[in-house]
């Protein structure tokens, strides 16, 4: 039986043995079947009608996809008289930008009116609510699974990669550091999601505790006396794979750390710089959310499936001018965005129009990255300032520890960088980067700007990526199969966020197609 993914603002219709999967957020998806020939269609829409004449034939908008929808199935050899139907979806998912669960609710009412007015029957659904849903369409039978997804990122990544584990997860602490090792397993244990089954000081001990217990995940330190971090991991990766976090303090040896993920590490954790209360609560959210998602990796790891092909295989397009109507590219992400970028960036020609980069992970090896990615991009590779208007022709990285914001000073766009609080869990935030353009830009110049959003754990970058999308600026996101972690572009798709979905290489080939607001 083949297995396919349906992304939003699409639809398929089967005649043979299929499983369809798409995940909905306040978007709508309407399944149709014929049982006499057994012919099954479902779409993906995220708005009832178009605006005017904007999007007047585009699959996004129910009035569209439905009708297009049914008259394939027909002509394929379907009866209108023996059609069924099934309804998902209209979740109330996007309360946080002030549109409350208008667009859920009118989706759902347009399909159930649409169908109504063409005597289709209903057999089954489930709409509404405050969260996402993941359906599974069997096109042979009509049956449907659907399971609900909760709030704090929990979404099926679709692209073979699995949701957040529905169990505790057990991991192992590697530290040389007794104080560490204690506060470590603290804040785990206090999550309830996160089961210490053992502890280490050095390689030789994590050996024989990692052999023992077969955790999900292991917590590694970079310096340790005897062995180090990065060269245990090498001989773990060769002969017992597990989803691997490296510790490093609070000023890491980036060259090394860099090493432990080329390797097949998932991501590093900073150790807090003093234990106090407000820190301590801070990191433990932000430790629990990667040992988690780390854990939704086991079998990829294990089965080498987590790391991606060497993005020095990225297409390098000529140089070349891109399109007037091109002003600005924001990108955000953390967790696996390295690699995104990497494609990028060395597939970007040197006149692109500024590039402002919030990505906490690289924000937190900023210098070596800047060092490495140099030798293979076209673009100059700066550390965001304060004050200084973005040029073409550089990528402009959010500091640690600062956010990276745009303003208007003058009718000129200049870089803002502020120290406040994260913004989901995250400091740079992607989320601050896109709104605080939405603000910058003149309204009817949105269209000249680009929002990327990368792989990434946990929700940062997909409000703001929805804004802009709302405002007409150009949105893409990683496709789910390409990214290290698929949640934040996941979540992203299920809102209806993201207008092009694509894997890294075909970013710049994308940027380059625009020639006005719309993007070709």
């Amino acid at each position: 039986m083949n297995n396919i993914y349906l992304f939003p603002g699409h639809f398929v219709v089967s005649v043979e043995p299929a499983e369809v999967t798409t995940i909905l957020g306040s978007c709508v998806a309407v399944a149709l079947h014929d049982p006499s020939r057994r012919i099954t269609a479902l779409n993906h829409y995220l708005l009832p009608q178009p605006g005017g004449t904007e999007g007047a034939s585009s699959l996004r908008y129910a009035g569209v996809s439905l009708p297009r929808m049914l008259e394939e199935i027909l002509s394929q050899g379907a009866a209108l008289d023996r059609l069924q139907a099934k309804v998902y979806g209209g979740a109330r998912v996007i309360d946080n930008i002030g549109l409350g669960d208008s667009i859920g609710r009118t989706n759902v009412d347009f399909a159930l009116a649409w169908l109504k007015e063409r005597r289709i029957p209903v057999l089954a659904n489930d709409l509404g609510g405050n969260v996402g849903r993941k359906i599974i369409v069997n096109t042979q039978d009509f049956s449907v699974k659907h399971q609900l997804m909760n709030r704090s990122g929990s979404v099926d990544t679709s692209g073979g990669q699995s949701t957040l584990i529905d169990r505790v997860a057990k991991v192992v602490v590697v530290d040389d550091s007794a104080t560490v090792r204690s506060i470590f397993s603290r804040v785990l244990t206090q999550s309830g999601k996160v089961e210490v089954v053992g502890v280490a000081r050095d390689a030789f001990e994590a050996r024989e505790v990692i052999v023992e217990k077969n955790p999900d995940v292991v917590l590694l330190d970079i310096e340790m006396p005897g062995m180090s971090g990065v060269k245990f991991l090498e001989k773990l990766m060769q002969h017992f794979p597990l989803p691997t976090l490296m510790v490093s303090s609070l000023r890491p040896d980036d060259d090394a750390t860099l090493r432990a993920l080329e390797l097949g590490a998932l991501e590093f954790v900073h150790k807090p710089a003093q234990f106090d209360p407000n820190a301590l609560r801070f990191f433990a959210e932000s430790l629990v959310q990667k040992v988690v998602a780390a854990a939704s990796q086991l079998e990829r790891v294990k089965s080498g499936r987590f790391k991606r092909p060497a993005s020095t295989s990225a297409v390098r397009p000529s140089a070349g001018r891109l399109s007037e109507g091109l002003n600005l590219v924001l990108v955000g992400g953390n967790g696996g965005a390295h690699q995104d970028l990497e494609v990028l960036l060395q597939s970007l020609p040197h006149d692109t129009p500024p590039v402002l980069v919030s990505v906490s992970s690289v924000s937190a090896l900023l210098s070596s990255y800047i060092e490495k990615w140099k030798k293979l991009t076209r673009l100059d590779l700066k550390v965001a300032s304060d004050g200084v208007c973005p040029m073409r022709g550089t990528v402009y990285f959010a500091p640690a520890g600062q956010h990276l914001m745009l303003e208007s000073s003058v009718g000129q766009l200049v870089m803002r960088l502020s120290s406040t609080a994260p913004v989901c869990l995250q400091l740079p935030s992607a989320d601050v980067l896109f709104q605080s353009a939405l603000k910058a830009v003149a309204p009817g110049q949105h269209g000249g700007v680009v929002g990327i959003l990368m792989s990434g754990l946990g929700q940062d970058g997909v409000q703001g990526l929805l804004q802009l999308h709302e405002r007409k600026a150009q949105t893409f996101v990683t496709h789910p199969e390409a990214s290290s972690f698929a949640f934040a572009p996941q979540a992203a798709i299920s809102v209806g966020a993201a207008e092009h979905i694509l894997r890294p290489e075909e970013f710049a080939t994308r940027l380059m197609s625009l020639r006005s607001k719309a993007a070709v």
